[in-house]
């Protein structure tokens, strides 16, 4: 996918499919490397696939999810939490591509959107993963 205009496609219908697919799987080792803002990690789910919070609310919740979702390419899609008690993950939606858990987060705060693609654009620039508006057709 053409980068420079990753930015003017978020909001749209076609920035819906579009999937953010990793370079780099991460590992217990390398798993520092995909950090937010420096300081949060993805936690283990299982043995395979983490979970990092990319966006929390009161009233909506998102969390990016690395694994290989796609056959067996991994990538980070989206899943809607619901958390009580302050910390208590109740329930996880079905994942959905990167692009349509952006889109979800820029209809309640654009803000929020777009420091979470400036963290997509992060990794991008360590060479972590990339924009891919096509894999979605193997999902």
């Amino acid at each position: 996918m053409n980068d420079s205009g990753i930015e003017s496609q978020l909001g749209t219908s076609a920035f819906e499919k579009v999937m953010f697919v990793l370079d780099k799987q991460p590992t217990k080792a390398n798993i520092s490397d995909f950090a937010l803002q420096g300081n949060l990690t993805p936690e283990p789910m299982d043995e395979t696939a983490w979970a990092l919070p990319g966006y929390l609310s009161d009233d909506f919740n998102l969390f990016l999810v690395f694994a290989p979702n796609v056959g067996d390419r991994w990538t980070v899609t989206c899943s809607k939490v619901t958390i009580e008690n302050g910390n208590q993950i109740t329930e996880m939606s079905n994942v959905v591509p990167t692009g349509s858990g952006l889109n979800a987060i820029a209809q309640i705060s654009k803000s929020g959107a777009i420091e979470l693609l400036a963290y997509f654009k992060t990794l991008e620039a360590n060479r972590l993963g990339h924009f891919d508006s096509e894999i979605w057709h193997l999902a």
